[in-house]
């Protein structure tokens, strides 16, 4: 009995390590185990509120998932949406078909000329102009991107922006999650030599970025890892990094800054402790999903809560604005302050959503 039962363990044991293997040489994940500090306590600043409750909608079916948004010198502002258009919200509401690029389009900022930086996802780094697209980056170091994501421009028209991905794309951004690897690169784009260089590698899905008032630095967030990092470009600091804001309690995704020096961060989604507790800490658990390929309901299933974070220049929270129940904005990817407003974009709203500020 007692040999019986040890080659049936024996058995047992070949057969569960040969599925494994398979699932591991199948799957489309080399994954790291990932550890994150305690999620911050919702009190005080960080206590839910009903800011965002009762926004006033604009163009409702006229934009799909307005993602980030920019504003010109005359007040009009413009946004990427999911069906490849840049539109534009002119002064008094209306929504016009600026241009359309195709892909993708995520970051947007306005240029020294009033042309429109994009970040496509799929095609690179673009300057538009009205009917117009130029495609000026595409890879850095003989690396192609992957995301190409969140950008700002300098007064001397350098262009910093983020490929948030190396490895996976727009499509599979739930694996990048799920692979716990530092995929994202920091980039550089001179418009005077046409070259892009990298300023970091290594970073947990590079996202938005904003300069600081003097452009002595720009703050970018690294999704995956919950924070946002300063990067001087100034001073005795030069080419360091440190950290800005972090432990937050969500996933920033765009960053903007006003007049007034205060950057607005989106939190596109609530942390999870069954996310970052269980499931990536697990290797075996992460190649299960990506081999059943449930990554993106994995994502999905976040909690939902998204905010948007008023931060000081010097990395102080001042405020946080949400919808407690997220019924009318969620998904929040970009706030941008124009005049007395807060706008705020979102990866899947069909609409603008404004905030009178007090």
């Amino acid at each position: 009995m007692g040999l019986y039962l040890n080659v049936m363990v024996t058995v047992a044991s070949i057969a569960i390590a040969s599925v494994w293997l398979a699932v591991v040489k199948n799957s489309p994940l080399d994954p790291l185990p990932a550890t994150y500090p305690s999620r911050p306590k919702e009190e005080g600043v960080f206590a839910h509120n009903a800011l965002l409750h009762g926004v006033e909608k604009i163009g409702v079916g006229q934009v799909s998932g307005p993602e980030d948004l920019a504003v010109d010198s005359h007040g009009r502002i413009y946004t990427g949406c999911s069906d490849g258009w840049i539109k534009r919200v002119e002064t008094d509401g209306q929504i016009v078909n600026w241009t359309y690029v195709g892909g993708r389009p995520l970051g947007v900022v306005v240029g020294l000329h009033e042309e429109i930086l994009v970040c496509d996802a799929y095609q690179g780094l673009l300057n538009v102009t009205e009917g117009k697209i130029q495609v000026i980056s595409t890879e850095a170091d003989g690396l192609k991107y992957k995301l190409t994501d969140g950008l700002d421009v300098a007064k001397d028209g350098t262009i910093y922006f983020t490929d948030a991905s190396h490895k996976f794309d727009l499509n599979q951004f739930p694996l990048d999650f799920l692979e716990c690897r530092p995929n994202g690169r920091l980039l550089k784009y001179d418009p005077s030599t046409g070259k892009t260089t990298v300023l970091l590698k290594d970073l947990f899905f590079a996202n938005g970025v904003a300069l600081s008032e003097k452009q002595d630095f720009f703050v970018f967030c690294e999704t995956f890892k919950a924070r946002c990092r300063r990067y001087w470009l100034t001073g005795e600091n030069k080419g360091s990094v440190e950290s800005f804001i972090d432990i937050l309690p969500g996933y920033p995704d765009n960053i903007r800054k006003n007049k007034k020096g205060i950057y607005h961060v989106a939190l596109t989604t609530s942390r999870s402790w069954i996310a970052e507790e269980l499931i990536l800490r697990y290797s075996f658990l992460k190649h299960i999903l990506a081999q059943a390929q449930l990554e993106l309901v994995f994502w999905n299933n976040l909690p939902k809560s998204s905010r948007i974070l008023a931060v000081s220049e010097e990395g102080t929270l001042l405020a946080v604005y949400e919808d407690p129940n997220n019924k009318e904005v969620s998904s929040i990817t970009g706030g941008l302050e124009v005049g007395e407003y807060l706008y705020v974009g979102s990866l899947h709203a069909n609409y603008i959503s404004r905030l009178k500020l007090q």
